[in-house]
């Protein structure tokens, strides 16, 4: 029997080997990228509507966002979430698509023209996506805040704030989920924001 027992460990070491590959932090997301989709299907708006945002988010060195962690099942950081769009980027990427929908030409810029009829300019913007990665599941969770003035003929009319929050955990598809849960609460953001902007730009 005490032939046996090495066998056994290096069969045991094998195992859990190719459990911590199969299941461990190796799955987790890296990088973000947003692959919006609209929610509005009404019509609201029309005609030509600035959407300004200056950029005040520079990039790290890198030419990337640095836009959460990633942290074991003890909470240690192993890693950093990236995305090469800035939050402020992310969030009039939605805007547009959004605003789109309801009938404007969405006119992206860094500064409107004098005398615009119509503006919406993003004055604030931060998104956070952080992860757990443990096995057999990585946990996500999101938060969306986002600041803007909406302006006409020149002169601001209201100044908006939104924010949402959301987390989920995946056993199978880890290396979707940050890009998953940060178009959800990107989503809910939208929901909040664009009855409202359609209301003031159509007073």
């Amino acid at each position: 029997m005490k032939h046996f027992i090495p066998r056994r460990r290096n069969l045991l070491a094998l195992c859990l080997m190719a459990l911590l590959f199969l299941g461990g932090c190796a799955t987790y997301t890296r990088q973000v990228v947003l692959r919006y989709d609209p929610i509005t299907k009404t019509r609201f708006g029309g005609g030509d509507l600035y959407l300004v945002n200056a950029e005040l988010q520079p990039p790290t060195a890198s030419g990337a966002w640095a836009i959460g962690n990633t942290k074991n099942g003890d909470g240690v950081m192993i890693d950093t979430l990236w995305s090469g769009v800035s939050p402020a980027g992310l969030v009039g990427s939605a805007l547009q698509r959004e605003l789109s929908q309801t009938g404007y030409s969405v006119i992206p810029a860094k500064k409107a023209p004098d005398l615009s009829n119509k503006v919406v300019e993003i004055t604030e913007a931060s998104v956070n996506v952080d992860q757990v990665s443990k096995i057999p599941q990585v946990n996500a969770s999101c938060t969306v805040s986002v600041s803007l003035t909406v302006m006409k003929n020149g002169l601001p009319v209201r100044k908006l704030h939104y924010e949402a929050k959301g987390s989920d955990l995946s056993i199978k598809e880890r290396d979707r989920l940050a890009e998953t849960i940060l178009r959800t609460t990107m989503q809910d953001v939208m929901k909040q924001a664009i009855p409202d902007i359609v209301s003031i730009l159509e007073q």
